[in-house]
Formats: structure tokens, C-alpha cells, sequence
């Protein structure tokens, strides 16, 4: 019980003269007591109240609950979000994408885990061991905002050597190439530059990767996103659990990554509006960039963006004052994405916006 309330997000909070452990799970502010012996009295009674407890938290049925913490040999991940709804609600548009980001990332590790090699743009076939990997996943949802839990059971044949099995293996590859995308988003999202993501390609990072963890960050990839690990007990590992938390801007470059990488070069009318992020110059006489980050117009959408953006002189010094001063700006001309990073070049204005 204890191994599975804190997989779960519950933390020790105490205990009962020796006799039993509090766990609190926040912020719902629960708690539950945990007898540390059968031998107690009233053990049944407090099992009792804590799978009650725990039914009603993850809304599942008691039976779901009871088969959940006797099961040593079940690897849990769970996917937190932050949805503009009530706790534990999203909205339909926002779990579509959240289930289907789910599953593109048990099939984007597991194929680097069956091939041994990374790929930037995965193939459309793929060994058949890896497009079912997805299929050994029971979902459910938790407490929290919005928590997705993923369930993987590992082979009763390999409990003896569970580490050794292709779930666990391509479980600890999804959280190795998790931790390399976290440092490469905020990396990018930095200097406003997908190189960090074409960097880590042989860590595993590909395109369906990004693409997956955008779709948890909403339909406009702009919202943070939490994912932690929980090891079967029967086959515990000694890796930290602490959470691997993206950003919302971490998660805005994750889409754009995911739509630019690899891209051919491309050209269009675009126009900006937004606040500056960084100023670019090393010597006066130097050609001098701005990054701007906000929505762009352009092709007859809208969507969110960092921009780099070349500026003449005096442009700049009007881009150095609105920094200063945390104004807007808005700049129109010619937009070209690289597949590297995205360019707008001023070719019909830069203006500095009023307060």
C-alpha cells in the first residue's frame, strides 16, 4: 500500500506512535492512515478507509483499486496537465489529443529501444513489437488538475528478471529521451532556435516525440505540462522520482519543433505582434537581430511564435527602448522558416506600440 500511495503523488506525512503511517496527497488535501502491521485491531477498518479513499480520488471502482496495489509487477506513468476546466475535467478537444500524445510516446520510445537507433521522422511501418507496445497500456485518470495514468504490466515470465523485459526497457528509454527533450525545449525556447532538438536526435528526440508532447500542452500547445514515474514494486529501480515538469513555453517550442524540423525552407507574408525577448548586437557597426515572441497572422491563421527579426539602426534603438520599457511591438514583411529557426524580415514595418 505504501509503494503504490506514493507512485500515486500521496507523501508521508507522519506517523501514529509506531503503529501506523499518514499520507497526504496535495493539493486535494487528503489523507489516509496506513496500519504498519496486520496484527492491529482495527487493520481491516483502515485498509478499508484507505482503498475507499483512494476510489473516490481516482474515481475508479474499489475492485480496480485493490488489483492496482497487489499488482508488484505493474510499471505507472502518470501525465499531468493544466487545461483551462474545473480539477479533473478537460475539455473533449484537449483529452483527444492528450490520448493520442499518450500513445505516439510509447511508440516513439519503444522504436529507438527495438532498433537501436533514433530517427528524425519516423518510418510509417515499424516492427510490429513496437506498435503494440501501445496496446500493453490500461489507462486511467487520477486526482489533480488532470491526471492520465498509464498502466504497463511486465511479464510474468521475466518476474525474475523484470529489468530485462521490453516494457521496462522502453519505459526507462521514454524517461531518458523525456529528460533529454526537457533540457532541449528550454534550451530552445532560450535563443528561440530548434538546433538544440536536432542536437539530441541520436538521444532519441524525433519529430513524433514532439509532436506527442505538444498534443498534451492543449490544442494550442500552450499550456505546462508534468510527467512522473512510478516502478513496480516487485521491480523497484533506484532513479529519482521526482516529476520532469515542461513549461508552457517549453511546450510552445515542442510544436514548433514538431512542425519544423527537417522542414524545407519556406517563404510568406506575415505579421507579428508581441514583446521582445532578447536584442542581438555584438559591435555597433554589426547587423543587429531582435527575437519577438507573440501571435502571428499569416496564411489566414493565428498562432503563437518566437520570431528572430532584423533591424536596421535606428529600428533598433526604438527596439532597445521598448524592451526597456515592456511595450509591444508589431512588425510586417516577409517570413521565412529555415526548418532551424524562424526569420520575419521588416520589410513593411516595425512600430513600437503605445501602452
Amino acid at each position: 500500500m505504501a509503494a503504490y500511495l506514493r507512485g500515486s503523488g500521496w507523501q508521508p506525512a507522519g506517523d501514529l506512535n509506531g503503529r501506523a503511517t499518514i499520507w497526504a496527497l496535495e493539493p486535494e488535501q487528503l489523507e489516509v492512515i496506513v496500519p504498519v502491521s496486520t496484527r492491529f485491531r482495527d487493520y481491516a477498518q483502515r485498509i478499508n478507509e484507505v482503498i475507499r479513499t483512494l476510489a473516490e480520488t481516482e474515481s475508479r471502482p474499489e475492485p480496480e483499486i485493490i488489483r492496482s496495489v497487489t499488482a508488484a509487477f505493474v510499471d505507472r506513468q502518470y501525465f499531468r496537465m493544466f487545461p483551462d476546466a474545473p480539477s479533473g475535467m478537460i475539455p473533449a478537444a484537449d483529452a483527444a489529443e492528450a490520448f493520442q500524445g499518450i500513445r505516439e510516446l510509447l511508440i516513439a520510445a519503444a522504436y529507438v529501444e527495438e532498433t537501436g537507433h533514433a530517427d528524425l521522422v519516423l518510418p510509417r511501418r515499424k516492427p510490429r513489437v513496437v506498435e503494440q507496445f501501445p496496446d500493453r497500456a490500461l489507462v486511467t485518470t487520477g486526482p489533480g488538475s488532470f491526471v492520465i495514468a498509464t498502466h504497463v504490466e511486465l511479464p510474468r515470465a521475466t518476474e525474475l528478471f523484470p529489468m530485462a523485459s521490453f516494457e521496462r526497457r522502453s519505459l526507462l528509454r521514454l524517461r531518458q529521451v523525456l529528460i533529454s527533450a526537457q533540457s532541449a525545449a528550454a534550451e530552445a525556447d532560450a535563443i528561440a532556435d530548434l538546433g538544440p532538438f536536432e542536437q539530441r536526435t541520436r538521444e532519441g528526440i524525433s519529430k513524433t516525440l514532439c509532436k506527442a508532447l505538444a498534443r498534451l500542452g492543449g490544442g494550442n500547445h500552450d499550456q505546462p505540462i508534468e510527467m512522473r514515474f512510478a516502478w513496480a514494486s516487485g521491480a523497484p529501480t533506484d532513479l529519482p522520482d521526482r516529476p520532469l515538469r515542461f513549461s508552457a513555453d517549453q511546450v510552445t517550442m515542442l510544436g514548433h519543433a514538431a512542425d519544423d524540423l527537417g522542414r524545407r525552407r519556406t517563404t510568406v507574408r506575415a505579421e507579428i505582434r508581441g514583446k521582445i525577448q532578447s536584442l542581438h548586437r555584438e559591435e555597433p557597426t554589426d547587423a543587429a537581430w531582435v527575437v519577438v515572441r507573440g501571435t502571428i497572422t499569416a496564411g489566414g491563421e493565428r498562432y503563437r511564435r518566437q520570431v528572430w527579426v532584423p533591424l536596421e539602426r535606428d529600428d533598433y534603438d526604438r527596439a532597445l527602448r521598448a524592451n526597456g520599457q515592456g511595450l509591444e511591438v508589431r512588425v510586417a514583411g516577409i517570413m521565412t522558416r529555415t526548418g532551424v529557426r524562424t526569420e520575419l524580415r521588416p520589410t513593411e514595418l516595425f512600430r513600437v506600440l503605445s501602452p
